[in-house]
């Protein structure tokens, strides 16, 4: 295996991590009242959620970048 598919395996590990995060924290967030949702705790952990989100979008197109190099 050569270096760069060493670090696309690597994102392909993180983005994993970061989907499953984002998941968990989405099922949280869900499974909260819609006082708690809507108030500001609850509009920061979604942004939180959001950003993971967009991280993970990122790193697939970092993934699909390496994949096109090889």
């Amino acid at each position: 295996m050569n270096r760069i598919e060493k670090l696309r395996s690597k994102l392909e590990e993180i983005q994993g991590e970061i989907d499953n995060l984002a998941a968990e924290m989405q099922d949280t967030y869900d499974s909260r009242s819609e006082r708690w949702q809507e108030s500001e705790k609850g509009e920061e952990y979604q942004e939180t959620i959001d950003a993971l989100v967009e991280a993970s979008q990122s790193v697939g197109d970092a993934v699909d970048t390496l994949s096109e190099v090889e």
